[in-house]
């Protein structure tokens, strides 16, 4: 087993953000294969689609489709434009968080309080170094922001259900119809 000097609660947030991110581009996925495989195309179509896909690309193909499909004053394009700035803001978050190297502060008697260096080479820019500490909280406090953006683009995703996608009220837990039917 791989011991690293950072507590279990940063590694565990460090983790939760890395799979609720994998989940909001999974379900950023899942709805263009919605869109694309309309009238009954393979499903297989909406994978190969987005399969390549970046997370920036990801999310400007849906929204094209959404307008192309529904047109500027539909409520549903409206409501993905307000569900994309959280999505910005996570994909932001989860990057510095993804792309930069943790370790504990050594002389600190706080056993979540760590540093995070992230490197940077930007054109106009030049070479850039961020060494920034960072509590527990405040890794929480991105773990939140991820985890609300996923929460409200699963909400919009609501729209992209299908009948059988959902399962009956009418149904037991097994899956079988109810007596009473």
């Amino acid at each position: 087993m791989v011991k690293l000097n950072l507590s279990d609660e940063v590694l565990t947030e460090i983790g939760k953000i890395t799979v609720v991110f994998s989940l909001i581009e999974h379900s950023l996925g899942e709805i263009i294969g919605k869109i694309v495989t309309v009238g009954g195309r393979p499903r297989q179509l909406g994978k190969i689609v987005t399969a390549e896909l970046s997370f920036r690309q990801l999310v400007s193909t849906l929204d094209s489709l959404l307008f192309f499909a529904l047109g500027k004053d539909n409520e549903c394009v409206a409501q993905f434009a307000r569900v994309k700035p959280l999505l910005s803001q996570a994909a932001q978050e989860r990057n510095v968080v993804v792309h930069s190297v943790w370790a504990k502060q050594s002389e600190s008697a706080d056993p979540h309080l760590t540093i995070r260096m992230k490197t940077t080479a930007r054109q106009k820019k030049g070479l850039g170094e961020d060494w920034v500490s960072m509590d527990l909280e405040g890794i929480r406090r991105i773990s939140d922001v991820v985890g609300n953006a996923w929460a409200k683009l699963c909400i919009f995703e609501l729209h992209f259900q299908e009948p059988e996608d959902v399962e009956s009220p009418s149904s037991d837990e097994t899956g079988n119809e109810s007596a009473n039917e």
